[in-house]
């Protein structure tokens, strides 16, 4: 969860289930572990380490893929100039929302996404209206996603469905063959694409009507729950 300290007791748990399998297809009973995520490369890479994965992990949202094994990175062919371009526009335009109210801050750490940050106790509702009217006037080709704490301006071509997909032809396998666990808006297209899908009691109401699965459990207890029902075959 946001601004909370790790869990780290079932973190372990999950990297413990990360250990047994730890490259794709090398243990057909459990499932490699992989992450999609919408932060920045540093944070994804450092997740990476702590769950000991060792498949293509994806940060913002499916724009970037770091290897562990190779500790190589690389963008997405979608992610191209003039979308970079698009990108710094959205993001200065945000800056100015910035200077307005204080409350908000610019995410400076991600490249391929314009993007808000704020505390849970506000801030985001006070700029969700100026911030989609500008997008949808000005960069109609990009999606604005929201939570709580956060807008992220997002190229088509560059959300995490494009994101599962680009996974699958990187690992050499189908989509049918992944699973995914999601919470916000910004992963029903995920969710909706892959073999099996699963949202925390957590998620937004988007997002579990999208899933194959809505536990009853939150963040990443739902996790655990989602990765012992794709080991046992449910």
């Amino acid at each position: 969860m946001p601004y909370q300290p790790f869990r780290l007791d079932r973190l372990g748990l999950l990297a413990e289930h990360s250990k047994q399998a730890p490259l794709v297809g090398s243990n057909p009973t459990v499932p490699a572990l992989s992450l999609c995520s919408g932060r920045a490369y540093p944070y994804v890479e450092a997740m990476s380490q702590l769950l000991h994965v060792q498949t293509p992990v994806l940060f913002e949202a499916g724009a970037g893929m770091f290897d562990p094994i190779s500790a190589r990175i690389e963008w997405n062919p979608s992610f191209t100039v003039s979308i970079r371009k698009e990108v710094d526009e959205v993001r200065r335009f945000l800056e100015e929302v910035v200077l307005k109210h204080d409350r908000v801050s610019i995410d400076f750490a991600k490249r391929s996404q314009a993007a808000l940050v704020g505390s849970p106790e506000g801030g985001i509702e006070e700029v969700r209206d100026e911030v989609d009217a500008f997008v949808a006037q000005n960069h109609p080709s990009f999606n604005v996603f929201h939570t709580h704490i956060s807008i992220d301006v997002v190229p088509f071509g560059l959300t995490k469905a494009e994101g599962m997909v680009w996974l699958a032809e990187k690992c050499g396998i189908s989509l049918s063959e992944i699973a995914f666990v999601g919470d916000t808006g910004g992963d029903v297209g995920a969710l909706k694409i892959v073999g099996a899908s699963f949202a925390p009691a957590n998620a937004t109401n988007d997002a579990k009507a999208a899933a194959h699965h809505a536990s009853s459990l939150f963040d990443i207890d739902a996790v655990l729950e989602a990765f012992q029902m794709v080991v046992d075959g449910r």
